[in-house]
């Protein structure tokens, strides 16, 4: 961590890769692993470079988008596309607002993300782990997965869901994607719920959002990626109840909270700034940062906008996403 922030002046050119993004993994698109605070440069879409100064980030903006739509999260390809629930069906967006019906019946979508082989893995409520491929094929994974809400493909190419009731508490799960085996990964003291996990920049810590105290916790993993102590505080946002998580090349978190109808920032020091507070109509409910594909920024992340139609929000903040350099050790 400390060398991946030990020089805040920064570039990146955005290009097309050609492959489907994840939030970790070695090797694929998302996770470069060297276009750091380093100065040097990667390809992640194609609005042109990107520069940016983790001790100087620019002042935020809100933009308001006419036409995609997104329930609990939004996730997006390398075709420049966003995909998203209205509670019973799976929809696909352009930036431009065109929006078709990618897989109908599926049911309310909680969160979402990619798997390292390029297919979809999705909750669906009550509690089912789906595999969604290209063609709109889906696939049960795991079933019985009861309050399974925050979803994040790791390093490892297994999926960690969060939220999920096991005798009786809270857990984050670790799930493979291939065979519907899981274990558990997380369980967090004094009865908060382990909502949703962002890996740190180099895999050798996570971070994790909560509902109950308003806790964001830091957890220390081992080569295996398992916690290697109990989940240490490590800021407090809101009163209570965590929906979206996101993390910058800078480190630093991006946190929704649904009490407060806030979406916060939480610096490397642990410090905790106010981004937007808007109306409860407009809360963000999730973080995901675009990829810099077919209008959707790479120096930005969208926010569902649960209580407001559906509709999608773009929040700019100057840097991209922590999986254009996570890596894996």
């Amino acid at each position: 961590m400390f060398l991946l922030l030990a020089c805040t002046q920064a570039s990146l050119q955005v290009g097309d890769t050609g492959d489907r993004p994840h939030d970790s993994g070695p090797g694929d698109s998302g996770d470069s692993g060297d276009t750091a605070d380093s100065g040097e440069t990667g390809e992640t879409g194609d609005t042109g470079p990107l520069v940016w100064d983790c001790d100087n980030l620019p002042e935020v903006e809100a933009n308001e988008l006419d036409g995609p739509r997104g329930y609990h999260d939004v996730i997006f390809d390398q075709e420049g596309y966003q995909y998203g629930s209205d509670t019973s069906a799976l929809l696909r967006s352009d930036y431009g607002g065109d929006t078709d019906l990618f897989v109908p019946g599926l049911g309310v979508v909680q969160g979402m993300d990619w798997l390292h082989d390029g297919d979809m893995v999705a909750a669906v409520d009550p509690g089912t782990l789906v595999r969604i491929k290209a063609t709109g094929e889906s696939i049960d994974i795991v079933r019985g997965l009861t309050g399974a809400y925050g979803v994040t493909v790791g390093p490892d190419g297994m999926v960690y869901v969060g939220n999920v009731v096991v005798e009786g508490g809270y857990r984050m799960l670790r799930v493979n994607p291939d065979t519907g085996e899981w274990t558990e990964w997380l369980k967090l003291r004094r009865g908060d719920s382990p909502r949703m996990v962002v890996f740190g920049l180099d895999s050798t810590d996570a971070y994790v959002i909560s509902v109950g105290r308003g806790t964001v916790y830091r957890v220390l993993l081992d080569e295996n990626l398992d916690p290697v102590d109990d989940a240490e505080e490590y800021a407090q946002v809101g009163p209570r109840w965590q929906d979206g998580l996101g993390m910058d090349v800078c480190g630093n978190l991006y946190v929704a909270e649904f009490d407060s109808s806030g979406i916060y920032r939480v610096r490397t020091d642990g410090s905790v700034e106010t981004l937007v507070r808007p109306r409860q109509k407009t809360y963000g409910h999730g973080v995901e940062f675009g990829t810099g594909i077919g209008g959707w920024r790479a120096d930005a992340f969208y926010q569902p906008q649960p209580y407001d139609n559906y509709t999608v929000r773009e929040v700019v903040v100057g840097v991209p996403s922590a999986a254009t350099v996570r890596t894996w050790r």
